[in-house]
């Protein structure tokens, strides 16, 4: 009897395919319907909750109720332990610093590769305009309940099918491709993974939430004291000029008598020595966590067939690359690039 109520729960929750299907919905719905929802207007922050609502937090739950999914293991709904919500604000700015590492070598990277860079400002516009504690609502506590529920609910725990490290890793990449910005992919594929960790050994999705209030608050925080930037009308980002090629850079590297190119590669390793000490750092702080859920962590009960069911996710994998690779184009000067984001709508 025992064994046939598991097996029922074991039922209950969300599998590979659901994942995958996911994916492919909240991709298409971000492309197609948060370009349009744009579009329409509507203030700032009234367009990043309701984005983040109908597009990112609603369509997982309005699955999980269709397929009658068990909702409180399904979003690991669980109370997190006073110990767990220590050792994740204790990693939280260690993980803020490595981002900011992986970011400008990802800038500098793609500064390289493409000759230029396009760089977003919609998101520090809300950062630093208004009261501080509306743009930490709409930067910190939204994305951070309603993207941990998406990621780290229904698609992590899918995933889980496949192994407990697949699900980790994929749920991380994936979050981070959905950002749709080169130069903030390593950084949010960082954040991604290690909230997947978090969430895996703790059972309690709040602590996903808490580090990406954490990570987005404390980085809104800075921008908000150090700039009195304006709204943009256009809630959707921005390009803005390429900050290397600012006076103050250009001034740099000729006191060093550097071209601009020497200069930004001479940052690099720098920057990857800071970047390596804090993935030592964070690492260690999650083999405590390891150590504190040793004997609480549920294991996932794996499906040898299970990576069968991603196939559902491929085309919104496909429609994701395709932005990725419409920027790349822009940024090479290539007419294709603005053609086909027009197309899409963005």
């Amino acid at each position: 009897m025992e064994r046939e109520e598991m097996e029922g729960l074991e039922q209950k929750l969300p599998d590979t395919r659901d994942s995958g299907l996911m994916y492919t919905i909240a991709a298409i719905l971000f492309v197609f319907v948060g370009s349009r929802l744009a579009r329409l207007g509507m203030p700032t922050g009234l367009y990043i909750i309701v984005s983040e609502v109908l597009i990112i937090a609603l369509p997982p739950i309005v699955l999980a109720r269709m397929k009658r999914l068990s909702i409180v293991p399904t979003f690991c709904l669980k109370k997190p332990r006073a110990v767990e919500i220590l050792l994740t604000v204790m990693i939280s700015p260690v993980m803020i610093i490595a981002g900011a590492c992986a970011g400008l070598i990802a800038l500098i990277t793609i500064k390289n590769t493409f000759g230029s860079l396009q760089l977003n400002t919609g998101v520090t516009s809300v950062m630093s305009g208004g009261g501080v504690l509306w743009s930490l609502f709409l930067i910190a506590v939204v994305p951070a309940v309603c993207e941990e529920l998406l990621f780290r609910g229904l698609i992590q725990r899918g995933l889980e099918r496949m192994g407990a490290g697949w699900s980790i890793f994929l749920s991380g990449l994936l979050f981070g491709l959905f950002h749709f910005d080169f130069q903030r992919f390593a950084a949010q594929t960082l954040i991604g993974v290690i909230a997947a960790y978090l969430v895996y050994r703790t059972g309690s999705i709040i602590n996903g939430m808490i580090l990406h209030f954490l990570n987005n608050g404390l980085i809104t925080l800075l921008v908000h004291s150090s700039t009195s930037g304006i709204q943009q009308p256009n809630p959707m980002p921005q390009p803005s000029v390429d900050p290397f090629s600012s006076p103050e850079f250009l001034k740099l590297a000729e006191r060093y008598g550097m071209s601009l190119s020497e200069l930004l590669n001479s940052m690099i390793i720098p920057i990857a020595i800071i970047f390596v000490v804090c993935l030592v750092v964070i690492f260690g702080l999650l083999l405590v966590v390891r150590s504190v859920t040793r004997n609480r962590v549920e294991l996932p009960v794996r499906d040898e067939k299970a990576g069968r069911g991603l196939l559902l996710g491929i085309p919104g994998v496909a429609l994701v690359l395709m932005v990725y690779t419409a920027i790349g184009l822009e940024l090479l000067k290539n007419p294709a690039g603005p053609q086909i984001l027009r197309f899409l709508g963005l």
